[in-house]
């Protein structure tokens, strides 16, 4: 069977599973029965996906579509921890758990470490298929104290009813060994899983809104471009700074410098953004050169993949799939390099958090010991990250945090004789106001908002503090949808936000060029280099390729000319540009 068959055979299987658990707590297709008619084993789950279901409903408009999404958001969730723990046993990574699901004839039928938690466990022989259920969920368990992803807390965690887990885990089981070891087997995966309703999507004919532009845009980024696109922007950027480095004997970079020519920086420093992460293709060559360059530097070799995550590599997609995707692709990256390895921070975020009005959430704030000053400026970007659901990373929140900066700069300067003690003063605020925001949501009583509530809020301030930071590189392969499909939302959106003063309107990927220059630090390193590097992939087809850059040149060249040096280009489609550099140093 083909992986793709495989995937969607095991799509089928997790959805109908959940459906069932989700009826048998009372949540039917079509109504809800009330909670104290719920078995009571059932009330705690029962009462958690309440609270997700109003939120949802908020979100999407009626009970019947907040179900369905609730439903993809556990399956892909119940897909992706077996995948992972799939990956990672396959490669020997996971430490005394080497075979979580894989079973052999020679344990019984089961998996090595399901037969040694027996062994550990006696009284659980007597369950259900010898407690597999309770054996998965033990392993799960441990696995959460390095991915938060299995955790029971994670908000869309949920086990399927004993024997459908059980047909879950023998499907997955079908997929060839060679696959699973695949370096790009998560992000195959995650392009299969919507495959179908991408083509039922296509068949409708309908516009592309806001909701749909993921599923739409989902076209695996070549290895090939990948390795061009962020060698020519990351490596590129590192040689500019040490010209004698051995990554150019590794790696094709256009017009390596022969000397220095920007002032080196400690690599912790250097920020990396995909403001269109997929299922992370860019970060995950990204944390390889990454790697090389901390080698390079001397550091400790066990130490770097937890730098690389936690400092270097930033990310943000509307879908929280994809995002859970290139969590897990980054760890296992990590696990390859080193077994022991705890990350505590993924700078990778999902934008699908749909926020109540702000007097829904203002006393978990009112009641912390925040500065007037920040949250002032919480309620002034509140709007724009209910937004953000919709528009992800286009949405704009610097302006307003920069504006909220200078006007705590001016109030510095005449409340504050010392200068330094003032520069001191605001950045102290502007480092410390979304770690305390986090603090003060982690911290209030659960009973008093749902822990969906608590954790999309969450979610929301990472996004705050990831799109109102600089970065010295961004790239991407961002959506490519023309502006005779945008549907009315989005077409609203993009006129309001990307038409004026530069007209970015005729496609997506205009705007996330934009965004992309937004997003790279304007202060340059070295006056010989005049900004860093922003890197976009466009996918078009021949007949309307040049035409496509005709519009998008014609309309910004301004812009472009005022932001961009182009360096180098390449084209899937046409050869005859794949080497094309344009030097402009």
């Amino acid at each position: 069977m083909k992986l793709e068959e495989s995937v969607d055979a095991i799509r089928i299987l997790i959805f109908k599973a959940i459906d069932k658990s989700l009826s048998q707590m009372g949540l039917m297709a079509g109504k809800q029965y009330d909670t104290e008619k719920v078995p009571a084993d059932m009330q705690v789950q029962r009462k958690k996906v309440d609270g997700i279901i109003s939120n949802l409903t908020g979100e999407t408009g009626d009970y019947v579509h907040a179900r369905t999404k609730l439903i993809d958001e556990l399956s892909f969730t119940l897909f992706n921890r077996i995948a992972g723990v799939k990956v990672a046993e396959t490669h020997h990574l996971i430490p005394s758990s080497d075979t979580i699901f894989i079973r052999n004839a020679v344990h019984g039928g089961r998996s090595f470490s399901h037969k040694l938690w027996l062994e550990q466990n006696p009284d659980k022989t007597g369950l259900k298929l010898e407690g597999l259920r309770e054996y998965v969920r033990y392993e799960f368990d441990r696995l959460s104290k390095r991915v938060q992803l299995y955790s029971s807390d994670y908000l869309y965690d949920m086990l399927p009813d004993v024997f459908d887990l059980n047909t879950i885990i023998e499907e997955f089981n079908k997929i060839e060994e060679s696959d699973w070891k695949s370096d790009d087997i998560m992000g195959w995966m995650y392009e299969s899983y919507n495959n179908s309703r991408k083509r039922e999507f296509k068949e409708s004919g309908e516009k592309i809104e806001y909701d749909k532009v993921s599923l739409t845009s989902q076209v695996y980024t070549p290895r090939w471009v990948v390795k061009f696109l962020v060698d020519n922007s990351l490596g590129k950027l590192y040689l500019e700074m040490y010209p004698d480095s051995d990554l150019k004997k590794h790696h094709d970079i256009a017009n390596a410098p022969a000397e220095q020519v920007r002032e080196p920086k400690p690599i912790e420093e250097i920020r990396l953004i995909d403001p269109a992460t997929g299922s992370g293709n860019f970060l995950l060559y990204a944390f390889d050169l990454f790697y090389e360059m901390y080698k390079e530097q001397g550091y400790d070799e066990n130490e770097i993949p937890r730098l690389i995550i936690e400092n270097n590599l930033y990310g943000v997609d509307i879908d929280d799939r994809a995002i859970q995707i290139a969590q897990l692709g980054l760890y296992i990256k990590a696990l390859r390099k080193n077994r022991d390895v705890k990350i505590d921070k993924y700078n990778i975020v999902s934008t699908d958090f749909f926020l109540p009005e702000f007097d829904a959430v203002k006393s978990i704030f009112e009641q912390a010991a925040i500065d007037k000053e920040t949250r002032e400026l919480l309620q002034s970007i509140w709007e724009d990250l209910r937004q953000a659901y919709k528009f992800g990373s286009l949405v704009h929140l610097e302006e307003k945090v920069n504006a909220k900066i200078d006007q705590i700069k001016e109030w510095a300067k005449t409340s504050i004789a010392d200068l330094t003690a003032m520069q001191s003063k605001w950045e102290r605020w502007k480092e410390g106001f979304i770690p305390k925001l986090k603090d003060a949501v982690s911290q209030f009583p659960s009973e008093r908002t749902t822990g969906f509530l608590k954790s999309k809020t969450i979610d929301s301030l990472t996004f705050v503090e990831i799109m109102t930071q600089k970065y010295d590189v961004a790239v991407a392969n961002p959506p490519y949808t023309d502006s005779g499909n945008y549907g009315p939302q989005l077409q609203q959106f993009i006129k309001d936000k990307y038409k004026k003063p530069f007209d970015f309107y005729p496609n997506l990927y205009a705007c996330f060029i934009k965004r992309c220059a937004d997003l790279i630090s304007a202060e340059t390193l070295s006056p010989l280099s005049r900004s860093d590097f922003s890197a976009v992939y466009t996918i078009c087809s021949s007949k309307f390729f040049v035409s496509a850059l005709s519009r998008f040149f014609a309309s910004s060249s301004a812009f472009i000319s005022a932001s961009f040096c182009i360096r180098a280009m390449s084209s899937f489609e046409r050869p005859e540009l794949a080497s094309m550099r344009i030097d402009c140093s």
